[in-house]
């Protein structure tokens, strides 16, 4: 049987612990998480142990006893915590610097109270094999939780680290050699297993880190794919409910249609008449000409405000003034409001308010809200909707106010909810739609009841820095 001699073993394992941890930080160089960092130090910390222990009979006795020991404790100490920091139970730092103080007080009064080199070894290598086997124990519950082999196999090198001390205080037990650089079967086989534990540990950890880096960017990229994909859930949602609103407004868009059309009808008759009888010189005819011009181009407005709200468009930022959106909205709801008996009344400011956004997406927000509060005055009275555009601080105040009833408490709580609605044949998909709308646009909705009665809805969004508005 070939043997190495136990210091040279030593250095050896002192060499690859200082070697290892160091192409370990290296490797991991983008994730240098506490628990990378306290793994790489007690691995360096182990090679510093091992090499005093190499040379000791070179160095001064208490740098090769205390120092070397006191070392491999704390090295210990360091990489179980590593493990327990990734299983969230760490211990306290006054504690373990408590269990180092404990420790190197036993051992100096066992080296220079008592003078007994056998229960000095015994001492150390039972507490050490302590805290070997709970590292091999975190390893194994890291392997489980996380599928991990590489864990396994860290456990594994430290469970063969624990057998060789078991056999070598057996051997201190039988007699056989009561100095740690004695050589034998014994003394071979803890520093073959200090060596292979050394290996497989560090590269065992790496793969365990790399491991759940892999983990970590697949799980961001099925984050991202659902994101996405809800994201274009949302926007088919967005479109639906679009279409829906104005299905629901179809008779009075109908009606807001039917009159420009009917105009163009009536003086295309009345032209061709006076034609055929001659009654109409050049003005007359040129003035029902501009007539019918102008409720072609009335009817065209109607038909493109109507067609850019159910197109499926991709979401686009650009600069929208606020204003517009309420005059677009308000012209698309006039007939069914006309029909409801319900006045709409738009304060806009005389400087123009601009925010950042998706015109056809703030102006969906601006439909739900607006008639919702036409819906909601429908009982009352008194048939009022107020619509305010200003500016407040840095953002940009939009408020809807009805003279309804106001909003119950319990209706209030869950106003914006997805699904949650008091219509008979409401959805309950209007409002919050409209309030993620908003907080995709870095604002909020706001629900609740105004102070004078009524409910009151207020849309804030960050207002356009000064300089960046759109021209007009």
């Amino acid at each position: 049987m070939i043997t190495i001699d136990i210091r040279t073993t030593y250095i050896i394992v002192a060499l690859l612990y200082l070697i290892l941890p160091t192409v370990a930080w290296i490797v991991l160089a983008g994730q240098q998480s506490r628990a990378v960092v306290l793994w790489c130090g007690g691995g360096l910390l182990t090679g510093v142990g091992f090499g005093l222990i190499g040379l000791r009979g070179n160095i001064p006795d208490w740098v090769s006893y205390a120092v070397a020991n006191l070392a491999l404790f704390v090295a210990t100490l360091l990489r179980a915590q590593s493990l327990r920091l990734d299983l969230a139970v760490p211990w306290r730092a006054r504690w373990m610097a408590l269990a180092a103080l404990a420790f190197i007080v036993i051992f100096e009064c066992l080296r220079h109270g008592r003078q007994d080199e056998l229960l000095r070894l015994q001492f150390v290598f039972s507490v050490w094999a302590a805290l070997l086997l709970h590292l091999a124990a975190l390893a194994v519950r890291i392997g489980r939780a996380e599928h991990s082999r590489s864990a396994l196999w860290i456990a594994r090198a430290y469970l063969l680290v624990i057998l060789a001390v078991l056999y070598r205080m057996f051997s201190l037990l039988a007699g056989r050699g009561s100095n740690i650089l004695a050589s034998g079967p014994d003394t071979q086989l803890l520093g073959f297993s200090l060596v292979l534990a050394a290996v497989v540990g560090h590269f065992g950890y790496v793969g365990l880190a790399l491991d759940r880096s892999m983990r970590r960017e697949i799980d961001a990229a099925a984050a991202r794919a659902r994101a996405e994909e809800s994201h274009r859930l949302g926007e088919r949602i967005a479109q639906w409910d679009r279409r829906r609103s104005l299905g629901e407004m179809s008779a009075s868009l109908g009606h807001e249609l039917n009159q420009p059309l009917t105009a163009i009808l009536t003086n295309a008759q009345v032209a061709r008449r006076g034609i055929q009888t001659g009654r109409f010189d050049k003005e007359q005819l040129l003035e029902l000409i501009d007539k019918i011009a102008q409720n072609t181009q009335r009817a065209s407005r109607i038909i493109e405000r109507i067609r850019d709200f159910i197109r499926p468009m991709p979401v686009r930022r650009e600069s929208v003034e606020l204003g517009h959106v309420v005059r677009e909205v308000a012209e698309l709801v006039a007939d069914e409001a006309k029909s409801r008996k319900v006045a709409i009344y738009s304060v806009l400011p005389e400087c123009r308010v601009w925010v950042s956004g998706d015109p056809i997406q703030l102006s969906q927000i601006v439909l739900n809200v607006l008639r919702n509060a036409i819906e909601a005055v429908a009982l009352v009275s008194r048939r009022e909707v107020h619509v305010d555009v200003r500016r407040q601080d840095e953002r940009a105040l939009l408020s809807i106010r009805d003279s309804g009833l106001g909003l119950a408490p319990e209706v209030m709580a869950k106003a914006g909810t997805p699904f949650f609605t008091t219509k008979p044949e409401g959805l309950g998909v209007g409002l919050s739609i409209s309030r993620t709308i908003a907080e995709q646009h870095g604002g909020k909705l706001t629900i609740g009841n105004a102070e004078d009665g009524g409910a009151l809805v207020e849309l804030a969004l960050p207002l356009l820095p000064v300089g960046t508005e759109a021209v007009p």
